[in-house]
């Protein structure tokens, strides 16, 4: 069994807080409370701000490198994700490993005992100090802080929010997480990089209940006002990196709403690229993941930070007199590699043990812990596009919005742009309709909801020409609104049904007389009483708590 969601966002007042007004024999005389004060526990109050400077600070990093299954996870995603800062991790490894053994050799003059009768052995020796590697060693470890652990935290926490909107859509979310997690996937703006400034064109509903900024605020400026004063400013200057580089882009940052209240936020941008590979647009999916930071999920580094933050300075030094001691040379051992702590075993102690010249195998490759290094083969781009300066451009959202498609509004409901996994000759400009398969009420049912206006939630049949049956799939489709209001273009996420299998697809119902029954586009389905294989929900969640209004079908 897989391990519980964790919620994204965090609703209401933090655990403990019952606000309930104080009866009137329970207000002293002279007293202005109106509920009982706070309880003086001891324990600052959890601050967003001050954890999301935790969050990418360098002593999260320093936490990490503590632990050596930590640190692994670490590097086994520089190496996946992020293969050009391998070498810098390798430097900063390499240089913190020499001054170590600087340390240790002036340990080791410092411990050398005066003879008596000899002058020159009275003589301390002096401290051998290169403040170079030192230097050394700070900018890169800060390097890594700064770019390597920010795209480290956004990579988890994207996977945790992937899996929850995809069992949003699919309607499969536990209950207890629903409120926590409502308006996902539906927080989205569209910007054009071609104007002054690449000001927002358009925005989804939900976007402005997150930021709470209202349409005509919004349309027309470049989201920096989401910016505030603990916004950490290398996050913005990536995104806007990528922006003029035509790339796309994931980044977890601290922004602020309208009323000044922080939220972080998962954003993720991606160029939508023309029939002639021109970029005409950015998409931008934010989802709010301070539910995420607050309770440390699946950062078990962070945890302990804030666990040895929260303890008192007693606890501290009682901590620190438990701890067993390490002596340089122990902290030397620490940072040699496979390939060093070999050769240890095999030449440790030469001069201290008799040796037989004749009878002792100098071939390395016999040794039993002998090994290759391990290569790591890149082959690049997905795709292996490129823009008009030479970069790499797929286009590509990542998680949850690898799927997506840029649909224009009724009546025409033309696909104006696709992600790259969607994306096949003749795809851009044709209508969206023809690429759905089902019975013709479901089909205008959809069309109807689009037409208004109408967030919908629909499990329908993709067709390609590769799959002419169709693929059942989650279609979860957002209007991205203009500032009249009007809807200017729908952002519509595809997610793949888990109960289905396109290996062992169902064949289509046969009638004995009239043979299979034919559906719109050629796509067999079930008519007369009978439900197409389609469930939809129009509008997501009542704002008054009502049930969405969701149809359950069955084959």
């Amino acid at each position: 069994m897989s391990a519980p969601l964790p919620p994204l966002q965090q609703r209401g007042f933090d655990d403990g807080y019952m606000l309930e007004p104080l009866n009137e024999e329970e207000i002293e005389p002279g007293s202005f409370d109106l509920v009982a004060p706070a309880p003086n526990s001891g324990v600052p109050r959890y601050s967003l701000e001050k954890r999301s400077e935790m969050l990418f600070s360098a002593e999260h990093l320093e936490m990490i490198f503590k632990d050596p299954s930590l640190l692994l996870r670490f590097t086994a995603f520089l190496g996946a994700h992020r293969p050009m800062s391998v070498a810098m991790l390798i430097y900063y490894l390499d240089a913190v490993k020499a001054l170590r053994a600087i340390e240790y050799s002036n340990a080791v003059a410092e411990a050398l005992d005066p003879i008596e009768g000899f002058d020159f052995t009275k003589r301390t020796p002096t401290p051998t100090e290169n403040l170079e590697l030192k230097l050394k060693i700070k900018e890169s470890f800060d390097q890594l802080v700064r770019e390597d652990l920010p795209a480290y935290i956004t990579h988890v926490y994207i996977q945790t929010v992937s899996m929850t909107i995809s069992r949003r859509i699919a309607g499969t979310l536990p209950i207890a997480l629903r409120q926590a997690s409502e308006g996902l996937a539906e927080v989205f703006c569209l910007s054009d990089p071609s104007r002054p400034d690449n000001p927002i064109l358009f925005s989804s509903a939900e976007f402005h209940r997150t930021t709470q900024y209202g349409v005509d605020y919004v349309i027309g400026k470049n989201c920096r006002f989401l910016q505030g004063p603990k916004t950490n400013p290398f996050s913005v200057k990536r995104i806007r990196q990528k922006i003029d580089a035509g790339q796309e882009h994931c980044e977890v940052f601290l922004n602020y709403r309208r009323d000044g209240s922080p939220f972080m936020n998962l954003l993720m941008v991606a160029p939508l690229i023309d029939s002639n590979g021109v970029i005409r647009y950015f998409i931008g999916a934010q989802v709010d993941v301070s539910g995420l930071v607050k309770d440390c999920s699946d950062l078990e580094s962070l945890q302990r930070l804030v666990d040895e933050d929260e303890i008192t300075e007693q606890q501290k030094k009682k901590l620190q007199e438990e701890a067993l001691p390490k002596d340089e040379f122990q902290e030397l051992s620490d940072m040699l590699n496979l390939s060093e702590l070999d050769i240890v075993r095999r030449w440790g102690g030469r001069m201290h043990k008799e040796v037989n010249v004749q009878t002792e195998n100098t071939d390395p490759r016999s040794s039993e812990n002998w090994s290759k290094p391990r290569l790591l083969i890149n082959s690049g781009s997905p795709d292996g596009s490129k823009n008009s300066r030479g970069l790499s451009v797929s286009g590509q959202l990542r998680g949850i919005y690898e799927n997506y498609l840029l649909v224009g509004r009724a009546p025409g409901l033309h696909i104006m742009f696709a992600s790259p996994s969607l994306r096949v000759p003749g795809i851009l400009l044709s209508p969206f309709m023809k690429k759905i398969g089902g019975s013709q009420r479901v089909r205008d049912e959809l069309t109807q909801a689009l037409a208004d206006g109408q967030g919908v939630t629909a499990k329908l049949r993709w067709i390609s020409k590769a799959d002419v049956a169709g693929r059942s799939r989650w279609f979860h489709c957002t209007p991205l609104l203009a500032q009249s209001g009007k809807v200017g273009v729908w952002m519509v996420v595809l997610v793949d049904d888990e109960d289905s299998n396109p290996r062992y697809r169902q064949p289509p119902p046969v009638d004995p007389k009239f043979g299979r029954f034919g559906g719109a586009s050629g796509i067999s389905t079930e008519d007369g009483d009978d439900r197409s294989l389609i469930s939809f929900a129009l509008g997501g969640e009542s704002r008054d708590g009502a049930a969405s209004l969701r149809s359950h079908a069955s084959t």
